[in-house]
């Protein structure tokens, strides 16, 4: 009952629940996500900022390492990132694939919710590869992002990093068969 009123954004239920038992906060369902979690999957920002309000631990990770950040970013939910970092989400925290935020945020069309995690981000955040080697670099070129690419390589992203099959972002700029675009410039 928690988590789909975490979900719909029901915060009257919710709110009842957790004041007769603030531990609800952080119980896990099965794939170890919590109602902040499915707050989150559901887009419910009014709920997000009223679970964090009563306690909920921002940076708890699911089964697959993936923090309430992680998964706004993944969804491409802009205003639920915002909201999260607000409130202190560490955006440095990788899921079990060893990927960041930033990592997802190539996949959104939409170059702002890169931005906002660009701006948070240090070099080193910039360049770390995932468990395969790729960087958001490599992201954004497998994903046909200009203007991710862009951003990055002005921010100072590696292209000369190879991942575990020793390609550059520019090597699956081609073999995805798509114009290298940006990265020729480097």
């Amino acid at each position: 009952m928690v988590y789909q009123a975490a979900s719909n954004g029901d915060v009257n239920a919710l709110t009842a629940v957790i004041r007769e038992d603030p531990s609800i906060l952080e119980c896990c369902d099965s794939e170890g996500c919590t109602p902040l979690m499915h707050a989150v999957s559901g887009r419910q920002v009014d709920t997000v900022k009223l679970l964090l309000k009563m306690g909920a631990n921002i940076n708890m990770q699911d089964t697959y390492g993936r923090t309430s950040l992680c998964l706004a970013t993944y969804l491409g939910w802009l205003e639920g990132c915002v909201s999260l970092l607000r409130n202190g989400a560490k955006h440095n925290i990788p899921d079990k694939n060893g990927r960041l935020p930033l990592h997802a945020a190539t996949a959104e069309p939409d170059v702002r919710l890169l931005t906002v995690l660009v701006q948070q981000s240090n070099l080193s955040e910039i360049n770390h590869q995932d468990n395969e080697g790729m960087t958001p670099l490599h992201w954004a070129a497998f994903h046909n992002r200009p203007q991710h690419t862009q951003m990055l390589l002005k921010k100072g992203a590696d292209p000369t990093l190879v991942d575990k099959d020793f390609k550059t972002a520019l090597h699956w700029a081609v073999q995805v068969r798509r114009q290298p675009m940006h990265l020729s410039q480097v």
